[in-house]
């Protein structure tokens, strides 16, 4: 019940904020698009076939590695929040790791963040980071959650806008 009351404001502002924000109907127009499509080919001689799955395997690790270091850098948009921003950067921490996240942990994960960054306040185009070892120590925080404190959580899941896909 303490995360739950220690927390309950900042989603409660934070969700106003991005309804308003849905309200005014801001958009972006600088869409960001990712390409998924890979193309695989087949090779005849089994070496060929072992170098690939050597190559698909750095790949994945160098993917792997690349998602836990660094930062991971957004730009806001009109109607965005830090909090909105965070639910971005966790959304595309569990993409990059192939995790699948409830909503509740979502905004578990994406709470902390905020609280640890004292709630910001953004103007337009600023620029926010996240360190991608913070946001992990979240979603992990997030995936340990008891059922329930997730279901404490679930309370705020139909207030939020989970598609980040214009923010940022």
């Amino acid at each position: 019940m303490e995360l739950i009351e220690k927390y309950r404001w900042p989603v409660f502002f934070a969700t106003a904020i991005v309804l308003l924000g849905v309200l005014i109907g801001a958009s972006n127009s600088d869409k960001k698009t990712v390409d998924t499509d890979q193309k695989t080919t087949k090779n005849s001689s089994s070496q060929q076939a072992k170098s690939d799955k050597q190559k698909k395997e750095d790949e994945a690790k160098a993917k792997a590695d690349a998602a836990m270091t660094g930062t991971v850098t957004y730009t806001a948009q009109m109607g965005d929040s830090y909090t909105v921003l965070a639910r971005k950067a966790v959304q595309a921490y569990a993409h990059d790791r192939g995790m699948t996240l409830k909503p509740a942990q979502i905004i578990a994960a994406e709470t902390h963040l905020t609280v640890d960054a004292d709630s910001p306040y953004l103007d337009y185009g600023q620029k926010v980071s996240f360190d991608k070892s913070v946001v992990s120590k979240a979603v992990m925080s997030a995936q340990a959650l008891t059922a329930s404190e997730l279901a404490a959580w679930e309370a705020y899941v139909p207030y939020v806008v989970f598609d980040t896909s214009l923010n940022g």
